[in-house]
């Protein structure tokens, strides 16, 4: 639990103490209200805590999944571009190979102005 959630819960305790232990009431209806209240703080401070495993658990999933599908998933992307490029440059080179042929075969023709 991080500092400032201790920090929120210890106010919270203390604060519902002091308006326990202040408040106009018997003994005996003070003690039991303090009882309640310990008791419904405990259930909030053990809903928080599996609350944050739940969030715990969610993110080390995410993780996984992470790890189990996007690296190899970018892995796959990186060889099919390079697949792409190395069947791409011999085309590339042979187009270019024409085209200078068919430049040098064409006949100079004159610019009329």
């Amino acid at each position: 639990m991080g500092k400032f959630s201790k920090g929120i819960l210890f106010g919270a305790v203390v604060g519902a103490a002091s308006g326990l232990l202040f408040a106009p009431r018997s003994g005996k209806a003070t003690r039991q209200k303090f009882v309640d209240e310990l008791e419904d703080w405990s259930d909030l401070k053990e809903d928080f805590t599996d609350k944050l495993d739940q969030f715990k658990e969610s993110a080390q999933a995410l993780q996984a999944a992470a790890d189990t599908y996007i690296e190899p998933f970018i892995d796959g992307i990186n060889r099919d571009v390079e697949n792409f490029r190395f069947q791409a440059e011999p085309r590339i080179d042979q187009i270019q190979e024409q085209v200078e042929k068919i430049q040098s075969e064409l006949p100079d023709l004159p610019i009329e102005k």
